[in-house]
């Protein structure tokens, strides 16, 4: 599975002394659904991957099958650029999956889905395309900083 983690151990030490751990829960799972949000924008409708690149073109020949409608999807879409999506079952499926009591991840509840995000991950003419970009990763800092000075009021 596909996932993003968010090393969140510091709040262990702060959930003692400042948060609850219904605080802390609160907290994840803030930072999980945004980044799910963002996440699901850059990939599937801007089609970029973890480094901010595009994801590529689609061949000539993917571009005709994609203007077909077919039974299971199909788009008419005539943009060229990859972003991962045909039927959609993929990006209906990524989703904020609970790890641990302190622990949230983004990724696929089916594992076909996985198992191609892991593959589609593999192909270096993606690169990574589910990890969080330095943009995402300072607006999970973002959230925190904001989140805690409202809490320690």
């Amino acid at each position: 599975m596909i996932t993003t983690n968010v090393d969140v151990s510091a709040f262990e030490e702060l959930r003692g002394k400042i948060l609850s751990a219904a605080n802390v829960d609160s907290l994840l799972r803030e930072i999980a659904t945004t980044m799910l949000s963002v996440t699901r924008t850059r990939i599937h409708e801007f089609g970029e991957n973890a480094d901010g690149r595009s994801l590529g073109n689609y061949s000539p020949r993917y571009l005709e099958l994609r203007r077909k409608p077919t039974s299971q999807g199909g788009t008419n879409d005539s943009d060229p650029k990859v972003r991962f999506f045909f039927t959609g079952q993929m990006q209906n499926d990524y989703k904020v999956v609970p790890l641990s009591r302190t622990e949230y991840a983004l990724g696929f509840s089916n594992s076909k889905n996985s198992d191609k995000a892991d593959w589609l991950e593999q192909n270096p003419k993606f690169g990574k395309v589910w990890a969080l970009t330095q943009e995402e990763l300072q607006n999970v800092r973002d959230i925190i900083k904001e989140y805690l000075a409202t809490k320690l009021k």
